[in-house]
């Protein structure tokens, strides 16, 4: 039997039920207007075109997800200077949180982290971690590190290659000598092939695939011992230019980051396998970390390692059609 009181008892339960349901329409439209007022900027390397344009769709779509406002900024030509410059104007716009393309030494970027830390604004690199470490260093400039471990990377294309029975000279190119990415790469293979007994050279080349092709000839007809050639910090375009005039169909090229003339090359045998480090998620995770931070205090105590990963002729398929979509 339902008492007077047990009766008084479940009518207030139900009013602060009611309440609370009358509630909480009202308290997710504020979560989400916060959401709507947290302002990010993503400061880039390049335009978002080519391997760019991944990491540019990648903090959109992010942005859409979080309902958080996402802007792409970039330096018009890639310097230090230049790319500082963009940090402070995000710094200047009092953005809630700035996610850097980091690609050069932190040296570079330790005044700009400590004016935005001053400035309340949460400040991660969308870039490789410090090589061979996983777990943040509490002391680090930045707040996260989202990108492919660079030296692990080069280690693997290394040991894929001897796993691949190459005993003749390789050639390592580096299209970009101040990134210090691409360097991490470049050493880690060649120390793994001469650990190996294998000759390997350092080849320093430009961003123009025209004098790339003619850089990688020349070399090709001063060593003809050479069995492979990589490409570590720009689309493998000059590589097959060079491999196709010197009419060396037996050279093996590896190379970097998956665009579309890459999956082909995998597809017809010109190219053996390229390193993934999964470019779409260097532009996500670092606005979802940052909105994480923002809004709830959350960091994470690991680095986020995007790569590498292999991509060759048994698994090209299961990404190419994510590759013309965008996201691979």
């Amino acid at each position: 039997m339902t008492t007077e009181r047990n009766r008084s008892t479940i009518l207030r339960a139900a009013g602060i039920l009611g309440a609370a349901l009358f509630a909480l329409p009202a308290m997710n439209a504020v979560a989400q207007a916060q959401d709507d007022d947290i302002n990010i900027y993503f400061v880039g390397c390049a335009a978002p075109t080519g391997f760019h344009g991944y990491l540019a769709r990648g903090a959109e779509e992010a942005g859409d997800n979080l309902g958080v406002n996402v802007t792409y900024i970039y330096p018009d030509k890639l310097t230090i200077p230049n790319q500082v410059q963009k940090i402070e104007e995000a710094i200047a716009a009092q953005a809630d949180g700035i996610a850097v393309c980091v690609f050069t030494e932190d040296a570079a970027y330790t005044e700009v982290a400590a004016a935005a830390k001053a400035a309340g604004i949460a400040f991660g690199s969308a870039a490789a971690p410090p090589a061979g470490k996983q777990v943040r260093d509490p002391d680090d400039i930045f707040l996260f590190r989202t990108g492919s471990d660079e030296r692990p990377a080069g280690k693997l294309t290394a040991q894929r290659l001897i796993a691949m029975g190459v005993t003749g000279r390789v050639v390592v190119g580096d299209q970009q000598p101040g990134d210090a990415t691409c360097r991490d790469r470049a050493d880690a293979q060649i120390e793994e092939l001469k650990a190996n007994g294998i000759e390997a050279d350092f080849l320093e080349l430009t961003m123009d695939p025209g004098q790339q092709s003619e850089a990688i000839f020349n070399y090709l007809r001063l060593h003809p011992d050479t069995a492979a050639a990589t490409s570590v910090c720009d689309v493998i375009d000059g590589f097959l230019s060079a491999k196709a005039d010197s009419g060396r169909d037996d050279l093996i090229l590896t190379g970097y980051d998956i665009v579309a003339q890459s999956l082909e090359a995998i597809r017809d045998g010109r190219q053996a396998f390229t390193i993934d480090q999964q470019q779409f998620w260097r532009g996500y995770m670092p606005i979802l970390l940052l909105t994480h931070n923002i809004k709830y205090g959350l960091l994470e105590a690991n680095y986020f390692l995007t790569g590498p990963t292999i991509v060759d002729k048994d698994n090209v398929e299961q990404v190419a059609t994510l590759v013309e979509q965008g996201y691979r």
